[in-house]
């Protein structure tokens, strides 16, 4: 479940006042969500008696608090960081010392720095925490993202922005329901719609990513020794399948804001995600129940569910949209 960031660091607070704090955290959520506010309280809960005072994670790096972050033009997180903080973690302290490891952007970690990390992880030093902060938590790996406490956070409330390239998607399910479209091939339709836009974000994002690696390629293969480039290519495919899995999540998303805007409007209330649609989520409001518009937010969260396992992406948007649709 995604939180704001106020309650992120409700919950937060409760677990420091129970002494139930984790070892470990995964912050995520998209800019401007408050990640780096969450990672600053969870470090400042533990100085007991210093007045919260930090404004970014960097203002907090210190003796005992180590901040690792891309580094150099390649936008990486080098094994000997990962290795720069471990050796902050094992240092010796005082025994009401917490010791604290931050990794920023921590989806710039390639094979190696995350294997590094997740020795760490695995074993962490006495009194130590390690956080996390990512925009992209599917590019880790999965050994790393089940030893986390994970945070996911969501935007802050207002219209939400919508790409023009997300248009054509939210253009479709308004004509669906202006039209009052119902059943399967209804359903089927806008699945179609929703899968060729994924095919075309997907198509771009690799152009993108093989482009850079040519770039990259080029610039450095007469200058570069070892399997620097190998692992370049390994980061930017798996940074073309991050990108990808964003932007499928990003859709439904705007397919959530689109029942939870009919669920407003059937309440009064016109703080909407997304406005220039009002007309067509209120007809919306007018067809179907509060019932039957919770009972579609439902099946659309059960298949982003599906979609984050090994479930057959073509499989799990029929069965999904047909539940939310037909």
């Amino acid at each position: 479940m995604s939180f704001r960031k106020e309650k992120a660091l409700e919950l937060i607070e409760q677990a420091g006042q129970n002494n139930r704090l984790a070892h470990a955290y995964l912050i995520t959520g998209p800019a401007g969500s408050g990640k780096e506010e969450v990672a600053i309280r969870l470090v400042e809960m533990t100085r007991l008696g210093v007045p919260p005072s930090a404004r970014s994670l960097e203002d907090l790096r210190d003796a005992t608090t180590h901040i690792v972050g891309p580094e150099s033009k390649s936008r990486r997180i080098t094994v000997a960081a990962i290795r720069a903080a471990e050796h902050v973690l094992q240092m010796a302290a005082e025994p009401d010392v917490t010791k604290f490891a931050i990794i920023k952007n921590a989806e710039c970690m390639g094979l190696e720095a995350e294997n590094a990390f997740l020795k760490t992880l695995e074993e962490p030093p006495a009194g130590c925490r390690l956080i996390l902060v990512t925009a992209q938590p599917e590019m880790l790996l999965d050994t790393i993202l089940s030893r986390c406490i994970r945070v996911d956070l969501i935007g802050e409330p207002g219209p939400a922005v919508v790409p023009e390239k997300a248009r054509p998607f939210l253009d479709a399910l308004q004509n669906y329901s202006t039209a009052g479209t119902s059943g399967v091939s209804g359903a089927l339709g806008l699945m179609s719609r929703f899968s060729s836009l994924l095919k075309q974000e997907k198509d771009a994002v690799g152009k993108e990513n093989d482009d850079a690696m040519k770039a990259e390629a080029e610039k450095f293969q007469k200058t570069t020794e070892g399997n620097y480039l190998k692992q370049r290519e390994e980061y930017y495919k798996a940074r073309t399948e991050s990108l990808y899995l964003e932007r499928r999540n990003q859709l439904l998303e705007y397919l959530l804001m689109w029942f939870g805007d009919a669920l407003r409007l059937q309440n009064g209330s016109q703080a909407l995600d997304l406005p220039d649609y009002a007309s067509a989520t209120g007809q919306l409001a007018q067809r179907l129940s509060a019932d039957e518009l919770s009972r579609r937010i439902e099946a659309v969260d059960t298949l982003r569910g599906h979609l984050n396992t090994n479930a057959t992406e073509a499989l799990a948007l029929e069965v999904g949209f047909i539940k939310a649709f037909a």
